[in-house]
């Protein structure tokens, strides 16, 4: 399971700005919003097709692996728990994240049409994709619709806040910027990054991993209970709200309170200060440690 560790400061008094772009590339990898239930619906067009391009067929091939892989891993799970302990170790795998920046490079190549999958600004339109309420079953389509709606202005404020970056710091963010050699889970235990910031990256990441599961139904390459069915769904849809709710912070954009609640949004100002409260405080513990010449943790012996 992937766990915040405590963080100690004993190389500087002045802490870190707050900073979430080491994730942030990490997000960008697969298609965003409503692209990517586009990319599930294409791959399994795909599947009926007599004649792929080798593009197509890599695709394919590479979903299927993953699915069959760390999608059927998660739909060995036992309860609640242990679905997000196990939706953490993929996330944690960095097979995975090798996998995911593949899928993403392939979807950029146009497999996957401009406007696909897109969702109107503004529109009440009841969607749930159509294959993954054939994996989670009928009882799932409250959630895929939330969780549509949420990606869909999730991309939205997201392009909002690239409108107002200089063009040098929106590039390093974008899906095409190099990252094979960032850690995107870096922002676990970065010292700059408050806990409500580095859950909702979680979260945004957990998507990514969780629905092979229902691409792993799909491929009859696993089996799930009603539960775990259902469980998927919800997780899904919390999940992708937690993830508009950062970026709806970042950006400033306006975000209906039908989609994101008031006591959900982040107030990132607030979360900097008190961020930066705790890192002074570890530092001076430190520091008056240091100088007392005492041990930080005294034996019991």
């Amino acid at each position: 399971m992937v766990e915040r560790m405590p963080v100690f400061v004993t190389d500087g008094i002045l802490p870190a700005p707050m900073s979430t772009s080491a994730a942030l590339p990490s997000a960008f990898s697969l298609p965003g919003g409503a692209g990517l239930l586009a990319l599930v619906e294409r791959v399994f067009s795909l599947v009926a097709r007599e004649r792929m391009t080798p593009q197509e067929r890599a695709l394919l091939e590479q979903i299927h692996e993953l699915s069959g892989s760390f999608g059927g891993y998660i739909l060995e799970a036992e309860d609640r728990d242990d679905l997000i302990n196990r939706i953490d170790a993929v996330i944690g795998d960095p097979r995975f994240h090798e996998a995911q920046q593949f899928v993403g490079e392939s979807t950029r190549d146009g497999l996957l049409p401009e406007g696909e999958g897109g969702f109107a600004e503004g529109s009440n339109e009841e969607v749930s994709p159509a294959v993954l309420v054939q994996a989670l079953g009928p009882a799932s389509v409250p959630f895929l619709h939330n969780l549509h709606l949420n990606l869909a202005e999730t991309m939205r404020c997201l392009g909002h806040l690239m409108e107002k970056m200089p063009p040098d710091i929106a590039g390093s963010l974008t899906p095409d910027a190099p990252n094979k050699s960032e850690d995107p889970l870096a922002f676990i235990n970065s010292p700059s990054v408050p806990v409500p910031v580095a859950e909702a990256l979680l979260a945004s990441l957990r998507i990514c991993a969780l629905v092979l599961a229902p691409v792993a139904l799909l491929f009859k390459q696993g089996a799930a209970e009603p539960w775990l069915k259902l469980a998927i769904a919800e997780l899904l849809a919390s999940s992708s709200r937690r993830g508009l709710a950062l970026a709806a912070a970042m950006s400033g954009a306006e975000v209906s309170v039908d989609l994101l609640p008031t006591d959900e949004r982040l107030d990132l100002t607030g979360l900097e200060q008190h961020s930066k409260a705790v890192q002074l405080a570890y530092a001076r513990f430190n520091m008056a440690a240091e100088r007392s010449g005492e041990p930080v943790y005294p034996s019991s012996s």
